[in-house]
């Protein structure tokens, strides 16, 4: 029967952080999601909060040539529109004259999201500190017109607020790579008092599509090489769920009995931006044929299971085109490969068709 060997990798993900920039005091801005992951649907609500130390609007506070008392500066803080915003951008790299730089490529990034809504500050609390404030600052004597100073309460230590925000459909999944491709989905809070942009990841998925018993088909494929070795595999169904195991059946007819050494099967998550291909294998089964002990087989019969990553892992994304200046083609799908390897002559190839990992039920 052979010997099986497995592997398998899950796909990146970026790391969660609480915070998109730092100053050298290293008091920080705040931005947290209502999904501690960071892992969302494209057409779902993202829901989160901010907490913005007073730090970084003191330049105005400490402004010598605004005269405009602090509670007003304040009021003027917190009344003013903040912004959240939802940033994707997809980088691709395409082949160029071999002049242009070193390996003949060049690199290329295509927004394909500005998503942008209003963080709602909590002004009853922080106009009630400024209002205390206010009140105990100083005090006028009507009697002796002298201004008589009190005890300072000090100023609030950070404004807060929460936003919620509508995320598009149609977006393509993210693809966190260290180089292209990649697709890369980012919350972003700017502050015209800070030059500092503040940033955390998200990572997006479509919930992919509805399965249906008339499209949820079995899938099979089979190739022949010169020596007449007739390669089969096929899958009962097409839809698959993260965290799901996928039986495959193999089989070979080999009427010569050539001697074979080794079939493989391989789970591939492949993406393609523009004309840039990126290929992770997700898990993968090896037999292999002591040749030295074992007579060839004229018929081999053979199962084994492949199994999908857990959340999150993005779903299928048919091709589609993105961009908002600029549109490109995205597209995210899963394939099985086959390969037969002969001692002597052609190995053979073989692919399925492409399986369709969805969130639906």
């Amino acid at each position: 029967m052979g010997n099986t060997n497995s592997g398998s990798n899950a796909p990146p993900s970026p790391s969660r952080w609480p915070t998109g920039g730092q100053d050298s005091t290293s008091k920080q801005i705040h931005i947290r999601t209502d999904q501690a992951d960071g892992f969302y649907f494209t057409g779902e609500q993202l829901t989160g909060t901010v907490e913005i130390p007073l730090f970084y609007f003191q330049q105005y506070l400490n402004n010598k040539n605004n005269r405009k008392p602090t509670e007003l500066i304040l009021q003027q803080i917190i009344s003013n529109d903040i912004i959240i915003e939802l940033v994707g951008d997809a980088t691709y790299s395409a082949e160029v004259d071999a002049a242009a730089d070193s390996d003949g490529h060049s690199k290329h990034q295509v927004n394909v999201c500005r998503q942008r809504c209003f963080v709602i500050l909590n002004q009853d609390n922080d106009k009630q500190s400024i209002q205390n404030n206010n009140q105990a600052e100083t005090s006028f004597d009507q009697t002796t017109t002298q201004t008589l100073d009190t005890q300072t309460i000090p100023l609030p230590t950070t404004i807060k607020g929460i936003f919620q925000l509508q995320i598009p459909d149609a977006l393509p999944p993210s693809l966190y790579n260290n180089r292209p491709p990649s697709v890369i989905y980012t919350l972003e809070l700017n502050l015209s008092s800070s030059r500092y942009r503040f940033q955390i990841p998200i990572i997006l998925s479509s919930k992919g599509c509805i399965p249906h018993p008339t499209i949820d088909i079995e899938l099979n494929n089979n190739a022949t090489n010169q020596h007449n070795i007739n390669l089969q595999a096929s899958l009962i169904k097409t839809f698959y769920r993260p965290g799901e195991q996928i039986p495959v059946r193999l089989s070979y007819t080999n009427p010569q009995q050539r001697l074979i050494r080794s079939i493989t099967v391989t789970l591939i998550q492949f993406y393609r931006i523009h004309n840039d291909q990126y290929r992770l294998q997700l898990d993968g089964k090896e037999w292999t044929f002591d040749i030295s002990t074992m007579l060839p087989q004229r018929e081999w019969l053979g199962e084994t299971l492949l199994q999908l990553p857990y959340q999150p892992l993005q779903a299928s994304f048919s091709n589609q085109s993105v961009g908002t200046t600029q549109r490109i083609e995205c597209e995210l799908d899963y394939r099985i490969f086959i390969e037969l390897n002969e001692k002597k002559g052609d190995d053979i190839h073989l692919v399925l068709p492409s399986i369709n990992v969805t969130y639906q039920k």
